[in-house]
């Protein structure tokens, strides 16, 4: 309950806690999938066959190909869907769930030279092949992706428009669901990335996209959150991190009514060759503990791993090696441990456990998680194991976990302060430079009081509606019923309203 000015000690200090915090149960692992279609739309029967049942031995239930326009229809009006009925037939025959990237666009369509990455010319004629796809798969397909990418000038060109590939969007998600209704659409395909000469920040093509119309166009939006060299979580307070763009991307999604929708990472590896700190062990690392990480969040849908086989052996280019598989199907680590993962079903995290289960002992609201936990510091230099709910955060020390809500912990950030007791009764302890008690209700935002001004304060007063401030020689703080007023070596006065 947050209460006004009720059910305080005569301090107004709340009781503190020092009982370790209980562990909530594992999470279950997000499902796994991997990208990989495209080569095997090339591939003999024999290696397709190989590769699916890496597929199945690895434990990956979802593999994600593209449909590409300039496969399909190399000619207008002229349909070759047998390259991606092969491979889709096949992997249905193995328990394999599909998801179809609608992607690409034919010379004929763009008057472009290299048609593999430039932008349909007509929006409505994208539409009728996301229309023509969704006909021809009917009941064969998990998932429809719309585009892949397109905040990257790779596969955007000119370059990214979110406006345009809102229109595209919208455009298919028109002629999909008029095939069936139940269709599931994935929007977004967007890349974690920054802005420069050929990129779009991911969460600005976001934002752009909502103001386009993109709200109620999409089931799902996805992402492609790459971190390497590290994992998910790294550098958490970064914006342009892809732990805390995601985290920002779902405060959108939410903003526009989208919070019940999943955000599925369609791409999610690392390399194994190239100018990054890259070998077989630093790529099973890295990506197994990102997905466990990214089962931590409320809104994850599956993880895909980009990819399932190397392109190439034996080139110094990255792109080449990011599979979980040689070129001659030998597992890497990252194989072995994901498969590992898969069998365990779930993600028994200690940390986790305990922050999740501080969270759920609170008695807060603090719905569901945002980010995974990640480590931090005070301004004090105080070690802290944070977590991220959509409506507060957990901070754990060495010794105690403590749950507040989102405006109580932004405010301890800004002083520099932490948690040392629960949030009850609208307060909340906290130690920065001195112990401070932060007051926190709608109606009052949140303001702390400590020393004199806390000593004096009485709960008839209403919660603070200022942090202390300098007028003439005091030191005042409003209050919802009075003002408290202490001038220098006086005492504390309370002046009504």
């Amino acid at each position: 309950m947050v209460a006004g000015c009720t059910g305080a000690s005569p301090t107004g200090v709340p009781r503190s806690s020092t009982q370790p915090s209980s562990l909530a149960s594992p999470t279950p692992l997000v499902e796994l999938g991997v990208n990989g279609g495209s080569l095997m739309i090339v591939s003999d029967d024999e290696v397709l066959a190989k590769s699916l049942n890496a597929m199945v031995d690895l434990g990956a239930t979802m593999l994600r190909l593209d449909i590409a326009w300039p496969v399909v229809e190399p000619v207008q009006g002229t349909l070759n869907w047998a390259p991606v009925d092969r491979v889709v037939d096949a992997a249905r025959k193995r328990g394999i769930r599909v998801i179809g990237i609608v992607d690409y666009t034919p010379q004929w369509e763009s008057g472009i030279g290299n048609p593999i990455a430039q932008r349909p010319s007509s929006v409505s004629e994208f539409g009728r092949f996301a229309g023509d796809v969704a006909d021809h798969f009917d009941g064969r397909l998990a998932g429809y992706e719309i585009w892949n990418e397109p905040n990257g000038g790779y596969f955007f060109r000119p370059g990214p428009d979110p406006e345009y590939y809102t229109a595209m969007l919208r455009s298919a998600y028109r002629a999909i669901k008029a095939v069936d209704r139940d269709n599931l659409v994935i929007g977004g395909s967007l890349a974690t990335a920054v802005d420069s000469s050929l990129t779009m920040n991911g969460l600005r093509f976001l934002k752009r996209m909502y103001a386009a119309g993109a709200a109620g166009y999409f089931d799902a939006l996805a992402v492609h959150p790459y971190s390497y060299p590290e994992s998910f979580s790294a550098d958490p307070l970064d914006p342009v991190s892809a732990m805390r763009m995601v985290s920002d991307m779902y405060a959108q999604m939410r903003a526009h009514g989208d919070g019940g929708k999943k955000m599925w990472a369609t791409e999610m590896g690392y390399p194994t060759r190239g100018d990054l700190p890259s070998d077989t062990k630093i790529q099973s690392d890295v990506v197994t503990r990102s997905v466990q990480e990214w089962s931590q969040l409320s809104y994850a849908g599956p993880a895909i791993i980009h990819e399932l086989r190397d392109r190439a052996a034996g080139t110094g280019d990255r792109e080449d090696s990011f599979g979980v598989l040689a070129t001659d199907f030998s597992p890497k680590p990252l194989y072995k441990s994901l498969r590992t993962l898969v069998r365990m079903h779930v993600v028994d995290d200690p940390t986790y456990r305990r922050l999740l289960g501080s969270a759920e002992a609170s008695g807060l609201d603090l719905g569901g998680p945002v980010t995974p936990w990640y480590r931090s510091a005070s301004r004090r230099g105080i070690a802290q194991l944070r977590q991220e709910f959509a409506n507060g955060l957990v901070i754990c020390t060495r010794d105690d976990c403590f749950a507040s809500p989102t405006p109580v912990g932004r405010y301890l950030d800004r002083a520099g302060a932490t948690p040392v007791g629960p949030f009850v009764d609208g307060r909340q302890i906290a130690r920065g430079v001195r112990l401070i008690t932060v007051f926190y209700s709608p109606r009052s935002g949140a303001h702390s009081l400590s020393g004199e001004m806390l000593d004096r304060w009485r709960p008839e007063y209403g919660f603070p509606m200022t942090d202390e401030y300098i007028d003439g020689n005091s030191r005042v703080v409003r209050c919802e019923h009075v003002t408290m007023r202490k001038a220098f070596g006086e005492p504390v006065v309370i002046e009504r309203s």
